[in-house]
């Protein structure tokens, strides 16, 4: 009898298809019907799964129990919604790439019974570099581009930023890992999305095609808000009110960058880690297309790793959907980055204090109503106190 393809999209980070597991969540009654069954009932379901399989709960500001039985949860799901034997059922997010043997091993032992295949998606490395700088900066770092460049490319990777980039983004590493745990390259399925080629769209084909389900008759289109999921540890309408002004005060240009690098230098450790994480991803998060070029001195380096990459790709026997090329990054504009002017610091800091003063006005607000519910019920206890004394009283 043949087994049940369960299919994970692992990411890669950065590369644009990080959309995918909203877009997965949204039409899973079409999807189902198609019978492609999506266990994670949403992106932020997806993201607690795989948090709880690397363990990295406290990095994006949740507690253990936050995540604590997810990944079994949607294994569970699976194994009950994908009962027939012509059903396929997928999960994507991109933290599952940077997991390690063990971990591997271990989601791979939770779906025995199932025929797994993989799906990574690959964007070239100057790319990758710059999205995950930024990514670092809404993380707390106030490094600046080349000097977070340097440390990632020390080739002894010997700094944390270096340990962190590569778990995630080291392509040979990533699919040798997965493949070998596997013991099949040939269910290793990467797509490398061409120019002007929706990344979310380009993965969603290669996924609906080693399912056996036609994209054509389930477009999969991206759900309006997918490219800024809620928050970690922010769900429902507090998550979707965050999630809905990302990038309304900072996001709008390249300052946003260069401001949120000095926020973070004058916290400096000063603010809880969760609650500075959801304020950041809600009013201070840059939005995509205002990241800068890679520094142009790192050009050779980073062509000659996208060439080892293309190499990796070519040697591994994996499944390689699209033209490698784009791997290679294209040269730096010749003329520098403009930093940000006083004048565009000052507007984009100043939007983001207006969103910060209203969130501040809320919270407070909305502490003031918890106050004086607190006091209605605590005189209500104390009436009940001198009630129930009386009563005794009287016996």
């Amino acid at each position: 009898m043949a087994k049940r393809r369960f299919v994970v999209h692992l990411g890669l980070p950065h590369t644009g298809a990080g959309a995918l597991a909203a877009a997965l969540a949204a039409h899973a009654g079409p999807l189902a019907e198609a019978g492609v069954r999506v266990p994670a009932r949403s992106a932020d379901e997806a993201r607690r799964a795989a948090l709880e399989l690397r363990r990295l709960h406290g990095t994006y500001g949740l507690k253990r129990k936050e995540v604590e039985g997810t990944l079994a949860l949607l294994c569970k799901r699976a194994r009950k919604e994908g009962a027939k034997t012509h059903d396929a059922v997928v999960v994507s997010d991109d933290l599952l790439a940077g997991a390690t043997r063990e971990q591997v091993a271990l989601l791979l032992d939770s779906l025995a019974g199932f025929e797994v295949h993989l799906v990574a998606t690959l964007a070239d490395p100057a790319r990758q570099l710059v999205a995950a700088w930024s990514e670092a900066v809404r993380a707390g770092s106030d490094l600046e581009l080349r000097r977070y460049a340097r440390r990632v490319l020390d080739p002894a990777r010997r700094l944390d930023e270096a340990g962190a980039f590569w778990a995630d983004q080291d392509v040979e590493q990533v699919l040798e890992r997965w493949s070998s745990e596997l013991r099949r390259p040939d269910r290793v399925h990467v797509v490398v999305p061409q120019p002007g080629e929706d990344p979310t769209l380009a993965t969603w084909q290669c996924v609906a095609r080693v399912v056996g389900a036609d994209p054509a008759s389930l477009p999969l289109e991206t759900p309006a808000d997918a490219a800024t999921p809620a928050p970690a540890g922010l769900s429902g309408p507090a998550g979707a009110a965050a999630a809905g002004s990302l990038g309304s005060s900072l996001g709008s240009s390249l300052g946003s960058l260069e401001v949120l690098r000095g926020v973070n230098a004058s916290v400096d450790g000063r603010a809880d880690g969760r609650i500075r994480r959801q304020l950041v991803d809600a009013h201070l998060a840059p939005a995509s297309d205002a990241l800068p070029p890679a520094p142009a001195d790192l050009h050779e380096e980073l062509l000659d790793l996208g060439e080892r990459w293309r190499k990796a790709l070519a040697d591994g026997g994996y499944d390689v959907v699209g033209d490698t090329t784009p791997l290679l990054p294209s040269p730096a504009p010749v003329r520098a980055v403009v930093e940000p002017t006083t004048q565009e610091r000052l507007a984009t800091t100043t939007d983001a204090l207006g969103d910060l003063l209203v969130e501040l006005a809320r919270t407070r607000e909305h502490v003031e109503d918890l106050l004086k519910r607190n006091a209605k019920l605590e005189r209500k206890r104390a009436s009940l106190r001198t009630r129930l004394a009386a009563a005794l009283v009287e016996d």
